[in-house]
């Protein structure tokens, strides 16, 4: 997954850490070492946004697991501890937590957005999530070079640099391979975080597991023999995704598998890999990430015997109910006319849902109505909406939602 800011020519606004720094209790003494050295102090916002908080903290202290991307396994390392600031923006920002040094990885799950309304890039010194999208939350963080507002309710806020800022001054403005560098705007001279201790007189009491962050866990595959197969057999419990590595020597492993379940149930499950067991030996195994409340909270593994009321640019006002198992229904649009829905599927994910939909309606329309959405589920039966249909020439698809039994 590749992680990136949008980038904008801003003026540096001044940003005051007095309040910050008498309302949290919590900080991270961030030491750096080769290109820039030096200790820089964040106060993390562990009240108003917990979920980001408790991330940052788990991985800097290796007290959350983390799954190694490259071969598999679940870490519980300081995550942070030897890795670079792999992309530096003069004036914008520093950007690092990339173990791959690149800005393509992350722990191996990802976590939704929190934002809240007075946590604002409204200057230099301001930590913050760097994604590819919305609730694509994992490791990689930047701190602020300047104001940044058209990042606000888009990258999440978490913490604001109080003491050390010159040590991220000097991180700025290092020497990189610019813009049109391979890779692009890499520092010349590495900069690389040495550690990262945690201590203030809320750490004691603040909640490292709250609800919304996923766990990495052993996914316990079993490998059997049935005549000439080998079968790998292993739990989809509910809201979960899956990881799957194998290897002929335990040094280097290669991904077969990476899918999510949104079922409500667990489910015992088998895919035979021989083709893959090749040689004499060989070897395998998954990661589970589970999601579980937050997922099912919000995500609904089932559209079936669900209403919904979809508001877009088109088509304005629908309602649809699905049939008990969510392949079809009736729709509804609102003076417009009415009909049958021929085919409805609907794919759960961690965070969003693809539901796509063919309506009966040639005799309204001519031909028959497809949209393909995007749900993004902000609530647990409202959200927004995102996709395309074929109406008009296949046009571009926003608006919102609400659902209900």
């Amino acid at each position: 997954m590749f992680h990136f800011l949008r980038l904008a020519a801003l003026a540096a606004v001044l940003l005051s850490s007095s309040s910050s720094t008498l309302r949290a209790q919590i900080y991270a003494e961030v030491q750096v070492g080769g290109g820039v050295t030096g200790t820089f102090t964040i106060t993390l916002e562990h009240v108003k946004a917990p979920v980001t908080v408790a991330n940052f903290i788990g991985l800097a202290t290796g007290q959350h697991g983390w799954l190694e991307l490259s071969t598999g396994r679940i870490r519980h390392e300081p995550f942070y501890d030897g890795i670079i600031f792999h992309r530096v923006i003069a004036g914008f920002m520093s950007q690092v937590g990339s173990r791959a040094g690149d800005g393509t990885d992350g722990p191996g799950y990802s976590f939704r957005d929190e934002f809240d309304p007075t946590l604002r890039h409204s200057g230099p010194y301001v930590v913050s999530m760097a994604n590819s999208g919305k609730h694509t939350n994992g490791s990689q963080i930047f701190i602020t070079a300047a104001a940044t507002p058209n990042l606000d309710d888009k990258h999440a806020v978490f913490g604001t640099v109080t003491a050390g800022q010159a040590v991220c001054d000097q991180i700025n403005s290092t020497a990189t391979t610019g813009s049109g560098g391979v890779p692009a705007d890499r520092p010349l001279n590495p900069i690389v975080i040495r550690s990262i201790q945690i201590h203030g007189a809320s750490l004691t009491a603040f909640d490292l597991r709250p609800a919304g962050l996923p766990k990495v866990l052993n996914a316990q595959p079993r490998l059997s023999r049935q005549g000439a197969s080998y079968l790998l057999t292993f739990d989809a419990l509910p809201f979960s995704a899956l990881r799957g590595y194998h290897s002929d020597d335990l040094f280097r492993w290669t991904p077969f598998r990476a899918s999510y379940s949104g079922a409500t149930t667990a489910s015992a499950n088998q895919q035979d890999v021989t083709a893959l067991a090749t040689g004499m030996t060989h070897f395998f195994r998954m990661a589970r990430v589970a999601y579980g409340e937050t997922a099912a909270k919000f995500v609904p593994a089932s559209v079936g015997g669900r209403n919904f009321t979809f508001t877009s640019n088109f088509p304005f006002v629908s309602d649809v109910v699905f049939n008990a198992a969510g392949t079809g229904g009736t729709w509804t649009l609102r003076n417009s006319g009415s009909g049958a829905i021929k085919t409805a599927t609907y794919t759960p994910g961690q965070f969003t849902s693809q539901l796509y939909m063919r309506w009966d309606s040639t005799t309204a329309y001519g031909f028959d109505l497809e949209f393909l959405y995007t749900l993004d589920h902000a609530a647990p039966n409202s959200g927004r909406l995102t996709g395309e249909t074929n109406a008009n020439g296949y046009s571009s698809v926003v608006g919102s939602f609400v659902s209900g039994p």
